[in-house]
Formats: C-alpha cells, sequence, structure tokens
C-alpha cells in the first residue's frame, strides 16, 4: 500500500518551509517558537594523485589537504512524520504507517490486486468501521517520533572556517625546451560568515534527522563545492585565485549515529572513505580524499 498523501504533504510542506527561509534577504527568526540548536562540524581531508604521462618523462603529481570546521544554527521548522535524511533504514518511502492503515494494507492483499475484491474488502472494512472508528487501528500518523533539523537559513546560519592546502610537482616537456621539473604551492582559506548570499546558500545546505524512539541520527551535507581563495607560490602553468574545497561528491551522508534521545548533546564521528577529490589545472592531475569527520550537536 503506498505511502498516505498526508505523510507526502507533510514532507513537501517542510521542504518548502526551509526553501523559503533560503530565500529571505534579511535574517529574521521565521520560527520563533521552533525547536532550536547548534551543529559543529569539523572535516579533516587527505590526499595524492599523479599521472604518468606515456613518454615516460613527464609525470604530475597532487598533495592535497582540506579541514572544515564550521558551527550551523538548526531548527525544526515543522513536525513530521518521515526523516528527510534515512535514518534505521527509514525514509520516505518505507516510513511506518499507522495501525489503521496498515491493517486495511494487509487486508488487501489478499486480493492480489483484484478490483472486485478489493472494493468489496473496502465495504467491509467501511461498515465495520461505521459501527466502531476504532475497529482497524489508529489512522492518525505519528509526528512525535522523528525530528528533522535544517539550517536555520538567516544571515549567520555558519560561522567558522574552511582550509585548503595543496602541493604540486612534477616534470614537463615544453618545445622546444628539454624537459624540467617544477613544483608549487597554494594555500588559502574561507571565512563563514560572508557577505556573499550565495556563498551562505550553499554552505548552509545541512539537514539532521533523528529518530527519537530508536536513538538514531543522520546528516546529509552538501555544502563542499565552496570556492576556497588561495595564494599561489612556485613554478606553476595554472595560476589559480581559488579551489573548489571539494569536487565530485555531491553531497555526504553519514548514516545512523548512535545517540540518547533524552540527553541535550549529542556526538559522534564517522571515517569518510571516497569522500570526493581535488584537482589541479582542469582535471590533469586528481587527488581522491578520505579522512574523517566529528560533529556535535547541543539542543538550545
Amino acid at each position: 500500500m503506498r505511502q498516505s498523501s498526508f505523510s507526502a504533504a507533510s514532507f513537501g510542506l517542510a521542504l518548502l518551509a526551509s526553501m523559503g527561509a533560503s530565500a529571505q534577504e534579511s535574517s529574521p527568526d521565521l520560527y520563533p517558537n521552533a525547536p532550536k540548536g547548534r551543529l559543529t562540524l569539523t572535516i579533516e581531508l587527505q590526499g595524492s594523485g599523479r599521472k604518468d604521462l606515456p613518454n615516460k618523462v613527464e609525470w604530475y603529481r597532487l598533495v592535497a589537504s582540506r579541514k572544515l570546521e564550521l558551527e550551523f544554527a538548526m531548527v525544526v521548522p515543522t513536525k513530521a512524520t518521515v526523516p528527510f535524511v534515512k535514518v534505521g533504514g527509514i525514509d520516505k518511502e518505507n516510513a511506518p504507517m499507522p495501525a489503521g492503515m496498515a491493517a486495511i494494507g494487509e487486508a488487501l492483499k489478499v486480493c492480489k490486486g483484484d478490483e472486485a475484491c478489493q472494493r468489496q474488502t473496502m465495504m467491509a472494512i467501511g461498515q465495520k468501521m461505521m459501527a466502531n472508528p476504532q475497529a482497524m487501528g489508529g489512522m492518525k500518523q505519528d509526528d512525535t517520533r522523528f525530528e528533522n533539523w535544517l539550517s536555520a537559513r538567516n544571515d549567520a546560519c555558519a560561522k567558522g572556517t574552511l582550509l585548503a592546502e595543496d602541493t604540486g610537482d612534477g616534470v614537463i616537456i615544453d618545445p622546444p625546451a628539454p624537459a624540467k621539473p617544477y613544483s608549487f604551492r597554494r594555500k588559502g582559506r574561507l571565512d563563514l560568515p560572508s557577505q556573499d548570499r550565495a556563498i551562505m546558500d550553499k554552505a548552509c545546505e545541512v539537514e539532521m534527522s533523528v529518530d527519537r524512539q530508536t536513538g538514531l541520527l543522520s546528516l546529509r551535507l552538501q555544502g563542499f563545492g565552496l570556492p576556497v581563495p588561495v595564494q599561489m607560490t612556485g613554478a606553476n602553468f595554472a595560476p589559480v585565485k581559488s579551489v573548489t574545497f571539494l569536487e565530485g561528491r555531491p553531497k555526504i551522508e553519514v548514516l545512523d549515529q548512535k545517540i540518547d534521545p533524552k540527553a541535550n548533546a549529542w556526538s559522534g564521528q564517522a571515517t569518510l572513505e571516497k569522500a570526493g577529490s581535488v584537482s589541479h589545472n582542469s582535471g590533469q592531475t586528481v587527488a581522491p580524499m578520505s579522512g574523517t569527520l566529528s560533529w556535535r550537536f547541543v539542543r538550545d
């Protein structure tokens, strides 16, 4: 049996609420009575990559390091019956139904798609519920089990620093000159909050879903395509003024972190394998990245 329209509507309304918040030019408190909290993230990534050319003379190497330390203002914009981020294997596609709806679904299974059987079954269920509205069980969906936390999306929805430090070297041939070695270093930081609205909107793409029944928490992070201003030193043939913090992966999900639902503060960590990549000279050299993520959440 398909998920009820009420569940889908609740999910859609919550998403619209978060989208509307991101469109605001100023930063009023759009949810003055909603639960609020602070999520602190620390991500440290390292990686290296090398490319050897067929002539067996030229080669390029890139060694990359990234560090993110950000604090996000979080809010629960509305009650929900489904998690935004999959938690404990549950998402909007398979969220638990009320007992009454589940009972109706089980009753219809025996029909195996036969419409006449389904009509007859529903008529019998209708008569039973007319005599006793609770005969099949409750029909109201539980809006207390899941909490969906989103970035508050105001002018200071995120604050902290993103650091980038890369070194590159290799051997190149630039005819008619003979082969020669080169090396460079690029280093920089991006401090938040920023006056650039587009940067803040991207930085604050953070979602957190909590299952208060099972004591599990899942995170979804999407703001990794941020430009980090850098300074370059050394010899290189592709000077840049900024680098992307992390390429090749639109989002990172950390699923099913164990928490105590009764506590006001939670924390955890995760290993990030194949977290994305860093590149140089339009992808000429690519360094796959991996590392660790630590998080801490405190409810206001």
